[in-house]
C-alpha cells in the first residue's frame, strides 16, 4: 500500500484525538490513576506509557469501549496494524457508534491489504470527516485501496476530490501522478494491443520519443503518423518545434514549413502563428510578425508569449511608451512569466526609468531561481524513479 507510511503523520495528532474522543466520559474511581496516567502520557508523546496504562485499564475493565479505541488507534500509529484491526473490531462490538474506533479500523485494515473492508468505511469517512491531516489520511488510503481496482472511477473521483482539497500537497499530488501514470501505462499497452499499425500508434510513439529528447525518431514517428492522417492536428506544430530544438543550421526554414502546414490543417492554431511570429522576429523581420502575434493573441488570449511577443516588437521599433504599457499590462495579468519581467525591464532601462528597472530585474532573477529550483527537483524525481514509457515504442 502505497501510504502505509502517512499514518506516522497523524502521531502527533494522537494526544488530542484520544484525551477528545477516549476521555470525554466520566469513568469509575478504581480506572482514575490509569486514566489520568495515560493522558499525560499522551501529552507528552509518550506512546509506550500510554500503551501501558490502557492495558492496565483493560485488564480492570475489559470491556471500556473508549479504552480499546483508544489502545487500538495508538496501535495504529505504531504500525500495528492486525492488532489494532483486532481491538477496534472488539471496541465496535461494544459500542457500534464510536466514529473513531470505525475510521481507524478502516485503515488498519487498509494497511493489512483488506480493501474489501476498508474500503466502505473510508469512503463514509473521506466524506464525512472535515479538511485536515486526519481527512487527508483517510482519501490517501481509500486512493490506495481503489487504484487497485479494475473499475479506475473510484479512484479518479478520490483523486480529483483529493486535489480539490489538498492542491499543493506533494504526497496528493505523487499518488495522482501514480494513477494517472498506471492508467497511461494500461491504455497504451491497449493500444499497441488492438490497433498495432494505427496512426495513433505513431503519435503515441512521437510522444514518448519526444519526451525522451530523441528528435529524429519522435519526427519519424509523428511523419509516420501524418501519411496516415494528413490531418492530424497538433504534429505539423511539433514536428516544427523539434527542427527548433535540434538547430541545424536548416531549422528555421524546416520549422516555418512545418508551422504553415499546420495553419492549413488548423486554421485556428494560435501557437502556430506565436512560432511563426517568434522566427520572424528573430530575423529582423518585424512587420510581418507583428500581425502573426495580433492574430495568436486573438485566438488565444491566455498566451503570455504573444503578448510579450508585441512588446518586443514595439520595443524594436522604438514606441517605448507603448512597449511599457503592453508589459505592465501583461506581468499584471501573467505574474510569474519572468520573460514578461525581463523585458519590461529593458522598457524601463529605455525610459531611463533605472529603479523600476531594477525591481524587474529582481523579479526576474526570482522566477528564474524558482524555475531552475523546479526543473532540478524533477530531474531528481526522474533520475529516482525512472522514465518509463519505453515499452510502448515500436521498433
Amino acid at each position: 500500500m502505497h501510504v502505509r507510511w502517512a499514518r506516522f503523520a497523524i502521531i502527533a495528532l494522537l494526544s488530542v484525538l484520544l484525551r477528545t474522543v477516549i476521555f470525554a466520559q466520566d469513568i469509575p474511581a478504581s480506572l482514575a490513576s490509569h486514566k489520568e496516567k495515560a493522558e499525560q502520557a499522551l501529552r507528552l508523546n509518550d506512546r509506550a506509557t500510554a500503551e501501558r496504562e490502557f492495558r492496565q485499564i483493560l485488564a480492570l475493565d475489559p470491556q471500556n469501549a473508549e479504552a480499546l479505541t483508544g489502545l487500538g488507534v495508538l496501535l495504529y500509529g505504531e504500525g500495528k496494524a492486525e492488532e489494532s484491526a483486532r481491538i477496534l473490531e472488539s471496541a465496535l462490538k461494544i459500542d457500534p457508534l464510536l466514529s473513531r474506533a470505525e475510521l481507524f479500523l478502516g485503515l488498519s485494515k487498509a494497511d493489512l491489504h483488506d480493501c474489501p473492508g476498508a474500503a466502505p468505511i473510508l469512503s463514509k469517512h473521506f466524506d464525512a470527516e472535515p479538511p485536515g491531516k486526519l481527512q487527508r489520511l483517510t482519501g490517501l488510503a481509500l486512493l490506495g485501496c481503489s487504484s487497485g481496482s479494475a473499475d479506475p472511477l473510484p479512484a479518479l473521483r478520490t483523486v480529483a476530490r483529493l486535489k480539490q482539497l489538498y492542491p499543493d500537497d506533494a504526497d496528493v499530488l505523487y499518488e495522482a501522478a501514480e494513477l494517472y501514470a498506471r492508467l497511461w501505462t494500461e491504455d497504451a499497452g491497449e493500444l499497441m494491443a488492438k490497433h498495432p499499425d494505427s496512426y495513433r500508434v505513431h503519435q503515441l510513439a512521437g510522444e514518448v520519443y519526444e519526451a525522451q529528447t530523441n528528435y529524429d525518431q519522435a519526427i519519424r514517428e509523428y511523419s509516420l503518423a501524418l501519411d496516415a492522417n494528413p490531418k492530424l492536428p497538433q504534429l505539423h506544430f511539433r514536428i516544427g518545434q523539434l527542427y527548433l530544438h535540434k538547430g541545424a543550421p536548416d531549422a528555421d526554414q524546416k520549422a516555418t514549413a512545418e508551422f504553415r502546414q499546420e495553419l492549413a490543417v488548423d486554421p485556428q492554431s494560435a501557437v502556430a502563428n506565436l512560432a511563426l511570429a517568434e522566427i520572424d522576429r528573430h530575423e529582423h523581420k518585424l512587420d510581418d510578425a507583428r500581425p502573426l502575434y495580433e492574430e495568436a493573441v486573438r485566438l488565444d488570449a491566455t498566451l503570455a508569449a504573444a503578448h510579450v511577443g508585441l512588446a518586443q516588437i514595439l520595443l524594436a521599433q522604438h514606441q517605448d511608451g507603448a512597449a511599457v504599457k503592453q508589459l505592465q499590462q501583461t506581468v499584471e495579468r501573467f505574474p510569474n512569466d519572468a520573460q514578461a519581467h525581463y523585458v519590461l525591464m529593458l522598457a524601463y532601462r529605455e525610459q531611463n526609468k533605472l529603479p523600476e528597472a531594477e525591481t524587474e530585474m529582481a523579479t526576474f532573477k526570482r522566477l528564474q531561481q524558482m524555475e531552475a529550483d523546479r526543473f532540478r527537483n524533477k530531474m531528481s524525481s526522474m533520475m529516482s524513479g525512472g522514465s518509463g514509457g519505453g515499452e510502448f515504442i515500436k521498433q
